[in-house]
């Protein structure tokens, strides 16, 4: 009896769990769906970033074992390529950049808008504002120039991948008057606009500057965007740009040496090994516009000056200065040299009177392939006929750079990391997942 009692209640106990059941197996299934989209989506991010990971992992390999060091020999150098197998079902692309990767531009040399390259579109320009080969570009044949008050340029580019982005051009200003200027501004939507850099009488020196603005404090979007206004009062009022590029910096340069000559004497600057050698026609000097009160200046065929510095332990270094020349005629000659012991001498740079138009110019001379020792000497010497021919020096540095910049990316993930290799030991100095 008490058997025949159990079976007799299991009827309807069974029918109670089939009720539970229909009433909680289909929201449990949904959930158990859900997870599982979530669960396949958080594969496919995991699957990229190991695929990002690998790639970065190959290019630091490449760097230390595979000998392409040697095709990036100078800073800005890069060299792409995608891994010759898939990772994860994923292609993955890499670059490599000695110092600094171009993320975006522009030479101005298309004649045009359209030209450049890593842009998302082509430059959009009102009023007066054109590229012309007039008022002497910078570098090569044309260059951006802005005039009145309504010239105005601007650009996008996609910084949603970048850790870091500095925005460098070179510029000059000509014939602007109290209360003009010009003025670079950011935006990261298209519509709150943000002065960058301004500039004003004070920069009214129609010659080309240099000018490194750091965008990292803005927010960096898919749709970020650079503009050039003019605010000045009538088509006699120029404002030009030229050389314009937007640069992931993954190494800082850092400076070795220098010296602006506004000690008015050959014993300023700072971390060189000794003094100025000078020789013959040599001066640091007021007249003759310098750069800053100072500059050095080289007379005749006597003229000369030497300096050493402790580039010892020194990666990517580079020399980089400012020379004008004046009043060179056929034959006269004024050189840069190096030596890595005070006896072997280079020559690395060779002005000529074809450079003589009294203007200062930039000068940035790659060391790197020479023999680096402790007390490394640079040099200027005069081969001028006479006392009114010169060569003007200002604003001198040594810099080296220490690392490179990899770019790895696959599917939906990036890797930005940066790298030094001294002494064949490699130090990551960062690493970062966007």
């Amino acid at each position: 009896m008490k058997i025949k009692s159990e079976k007799g209640v299991a009827l309807p106990l069974v029918m109670i769990a089939v009720l539970i059941g229909a009433l909680l197996i289909p929201p449990f299934l949904g959930h158990t769906s859900s997870s599982l989209i979530g669960s396949r989506v958080y594969g496919q991010s995991i699957g990229s970033q190991y695929g990002a990971d690998a790639g970065a992992e190959q290019a630091i390999w490449n760097l230390t074992n595979g000998g392409i060091t040697g095709s990036l020999p100078t800073p800005g150098s890069e060299i792409s390529y995608t891994l010759p197998e898939s990772v994860n079902g994923l292609a993955t692309n890499v670059k490599i950049c000695n110092s600094w990767e171009t993320i975006a531009s522009d030479n101005l040399e298309s004649g045009g808008w359209t030209g450049g390259s890593g842009w998302l579109n082509n430059w959009t320009n009102s009023g007066d504002s054109g590229v012309v080969t007039t008022g002497a570009p910078y570098e090569g044949t044309y260059h951006l120039r802005l005039r009145t008050d309504v010239g105005s340029v601007s650009r996008s580019v996609d910084l949603s991948k970048q850790v870091s982005a500095h925005l460098r051009f070179w510029a000059k200003v000509n014939s602007f008057e109290t209360g003009e200027t010009a003025t670079c501004d950011v935006t990261s939507d298209g519509t709150n606009w943000t002065t960058a850099h301004t500039f004003t009488t004070a920069d009214d020196d129609n010659t080309y500057h240099y000018y490194d603005i750091d965008l990292t404090a803005y927010n960096l979007t898919s749709q970020f965007r650079i503009a050039f206004n003019a605010h000045m009062s009538g088509t006699g009022d120029y404002f030009y740009v030229d050389k314009l590029e937007i640069i992931w910096l993954a190494v800082a340069p850092q400076t070795v040496a220098s010296d602006d000559f506004e000690s008015g004497g050959w014993t300023g600057g700072s971390g060189w090994s000794d003094n100025w050698t000078y020789a013959g026609e040599a001066a640091v000097v007021t007249n003759a516009g310098p750069y800053g009160t100072y500059h050095l200046r080289l007379r005749n065929s006597t003229g000369a000056v030497s300096r050493s510095a402790d580039v010892a332990n020194a990666f990517i270094t580079h020399l980089q200065f400012w020379a004008k020349v004046n009043s060179f005629e056929s034959g006269d000659t004024a050189v840069c040299q190096v030596s890595s012991d005070n006896i072997s001498w280079t020559t690395v740079h060779t002005w000529t009177s074809s450079d003589s138009d009294n203007t200062y110019h930039y000068y940035d001379i790659d060391l790197s392939t020479y023999q680096l020792t402790s007390r490394f000497w640079i040099a200027f010497n005069a081969h001028m006929n006479a006392n009114n021919d010169y060569l003007y020096i200002d604003d001198l540095a040594i810099v080296n750079m220490h690392g490179f910049g990899i770019t790895s990316s696959a599917g939906d993930r990036l890797v930005k990391a940066v790298v030094d290799i001294v002494g064949g030991q490699l130090t990551v100095l960062s690493w970062y997942y966007k």
